[in-house]
């Protein structure tokens, strides 16, 4: 990831660690993405060497492999972008990469979902 950061090819907006406990619901937002509607993505790292995604088209959204719509719901009021994770277990952790395309270039926001602890 940071070679993509120091390429220029991408630009990093925040990072951020969301620690939760095994059962619970984690809300993972980013904020402050754009004053329009726009295509939203949302992808988590798997192993350090798989990337999975959805990602919304402003009104419907698209889960692909990795995210499954009972457990994983995207929403967001145009300028915060929201994903829930319902009843997370340890295998949810992992980096999270929320972004948009603006100007042919990829803006992302990173987090950091921990879940730890005893259910």
């Amino acid at each position: 990831m940071l070679n993509l950061i120091k390429s220029n090819w991408i630009s990093l907006l925040q990072s951020q660690t969301v620690k939760v406990q095994p059962g619970g619901d984690a809300t993972l937002l980013c904020s402050n993405f754009s004053s329009f509607p726009t295509q939203i993505i949302w992808f988590r790292l798997v192993n350090q060497t798989q990337a999975r995604f959805m990602f919304e088209n402003t009104k419907s959204v698209s889960y692909c492999d990795g995210f499954q719509s009972g457990s994983f719901e995207m929403s967001s009021n145009i300028t915060t972008v929201f994903l829930t994770i319902k009843q997370v277990a340890v295998t949810d952790s992992g980096l999270y990469f929320c972004g948009f395309y603006t100007s042919g270039r990829p803006l992302f926001s990173v987090k950091h979902l921990k879940v730890q602890g005893k259910i």
